[in-house]
């Protein structure tokens, strides 16, 4: 049988352990066809076989993204980028605002994504008054990298209302200052309070922002993704209209927000699994708690300086079992972003009661991020088969403010890749992209080094191998799904999901695995980018 394309004189790393290493693949149609050496794949050359010499390049599964937001990464790239490589000063920071505000009819709004209050230099939350002084005929919001805080400025806190009267809503804080006055910064729900009022995008717009994002994964070897809150009917919308036009750039696996969707999921009968190789409806999923950097994580113990902060609760516990009780009544895997160890312990707690009351026969319940553990959380995970999912590149964008807020005995088990793996638990790599980029490369760095953007180990002991490493975002990340039978690994009839790097990451040096380039990436057997 012939070959439609035929990859030749390569490294070919598989993914499976049954064949981990060939130098040559043939596809037909959107499959594997075969897996060996150059001899056993010319077999499948016909006349109209297409033939990619590799050159001794490395060909490699398409990468998993296991946790990222497409539609957010989507529109961020028309947003202000306030990233600290884009705007390292407050001053930078302002002129982009300053610079935005200007081609804008007064009372627009003014959007920026990206800030790290820890890379400014400044060391601190840009405030209200300070977006005041380049933004004061238009409403502003400045999200910090994160996603779990926004500062906004004094036109965007008139129209939501928000004076020092106004309380902390639930699951929210507004930080004030030493009078009593917002400072501008909105924290958790308490952001909900600004972002409603602003006007909420069209399917069209969506569709547009997924195929700018879609296209930017392809171009780093991103094949498949986990879309990390699905949370109203316009995005799942956009998502099937794309699958139906067959414009999805990349497969998608769909975290549906129990707040908002959970309710008609359950009418409609619809759960985990449903859909199909492109567009997949995936876990029951609620956030309970921060981040780590911006000292939002619910923690068992206070943050260092400030003794009355331990982060914050989204939601009560009884909340959290009535939710994943009724997720697993309806036959849904369940999520949940948990960063702190005091979230992961209730977390674990809801998923053990919903699982008690609802048994699966093979639940792969997730913890998204599942940052800082103890071990008598690890062996609680172990027990119900909960998978982790990491973003292992926070140690290098987001460890040195980790560093400062974490004591050295609490980041020896901060994203605990090695730990992990050494009890049998699955971990998968992703991204959070827009919170951090979404370059795999130097997600698969920071699992093998642990080094931090100063250099600072974070964790040394939880450094993972680059086989682990490269499981994490590939094999492991389609067991996630319940897709391990048909896709993360080189092996006849899987999907043909294919990418080719420049350099054999086997080859480089660890602290240089970041340089490795993504020249090409076929999707469903279709070449749909080539540098």
């Amino acid at each position: 049988m012939a070959a439609d394309v035929v990859f030749l004189n390569g490294r070919v790393v598989t993914m499976d352990p049954a064949q981990p290493r060939a130098s040559g693949v043939a596809v037909l149609g959107n499959r594997i066809l075969a897996v060996g050496d150059d001899e056993t794949i010319r077999a499948a050359v016909g006349p109209n076989t297409r033939v990619i010499d590799l050159g001794g390049r490395t060909l490699l599964p398409g990468l998993n993204d296991n946790h990222c937001h497409p539609v957010y990464y989507g529109f961020n790239l028309a947003k202000i980028d306030a990233s600290p490589s884009a705007t390292p000063t407050l001053d930078s920071l302002l002129e982009r605002f300053a610079e935005a505000a200007a081609k804008e009819p007064a009372g627009n709004w003014i959007q920026g994504r990206g800030y790290d209050d820890t890379r400014l230099d400044v060391k601190r939350h840009p405030t209200r008054w300070d977006l005041d002084r380049v933004t004061p005929n238009h409403p502003a919001i400045l999200t910090r990298t994160c996603g779990h805080m926004s500062v906004v400025n004094s036109v965007a806190l008139r129209m939501a209302g928000i004076t020092a009267e106004t309380p902390d809503p639930p699951g929210g804080r507004i930080v004030r200052d030493e009078h009593g006055e917002p400072t501008g910064l909105l924290q958790e729900h308490a952001q909900d309070l600004v972002r409603k009022l602003i006007a909420p995008p069209t399917v069209a717009d969506i569709k547009e922002a997924l195929v700018a994002a879609g296209e930017r994964f392809l171009s780093m070897g991103i094949t498949s993704v986990a879309e990390a809150s699905l949370r109203t009917s316009d995005e799942l919308a956009a998502y099937q209209e794309l699958r139906r036009e067959g414009r999805l750039p990349v497969r998608v696996y769909l975290m549906m927000i129990i707040d908002n969707t959970l309710d008609a999921m359950e009418q409609l009968g619809v759960r985990t699994g449903f859909g199909d190789e492109w567009l997949r409806i995936g876990p029951a999923k609620l956030l309970q708690d921060g981040s780590g950097g911006g000292r939002t994580a619910l923690m068992s113990y206070p943050y260092p300086d400030e003794p009355d902060n331990y982060g914050i609760a989204v939601y009560t516990q009884e909340y959290l079992d009535e939710a994943f009780r009724r997720a697993a009544a309806a036959g849904f895997q369940g999520a949940a972003h948990a960063i702190g160890d005091r979230a992961i312990d209730m977390i674990l707690t809801a998923f053990e009661r919903a699982l008690e009351a609802h048994p699966q026969p093979d639940p792969r319940w997730r913890i998204e991020h599942c940052g800082l553990l103890r071990p008598d959380l690890l062996e609680r995970m172990r027990r119900l088969n909960v998978i982790a999912v990491p973003q292992p590149s926070f140690v290098y964008y987001l460890g040195d403010s980790y560093i400062r807020n974490f004591t050295k005995e609490a980041l020896a088990l901060s994203y605990p890749a090695r730990t992990w793996f050494d009890m049998g638990i699955t971990a998968v790599g992703s991204s959070d992209t827009p919170v951090v980029p979404a370059d795999p490369w130097v997600n698969i760095r920071s699992a093998v080094t642990r080094l931090t953007q100063d250099g600072q180990e974070m964790g040394a002991g939880q450094a993972v191998t680059l086989d682990e490493a490269l499981q994490m975002f590939t094999i492991n990340g389609a067991y996630a799904s319940f897709e391990e039978n048909i896709k993360g690994s080189i092996t006849p009839g899987k999907l043909a999901d294919l990418i080719v790097v420049d350099l054999d990451p086997y080859e480089v040096e660890a602290v240089d695995l970041h340089t490795v380039q993504n020249d090409l990436t076929m999707v469903d057997g279709r070449i749909v980018y080539e540098r």
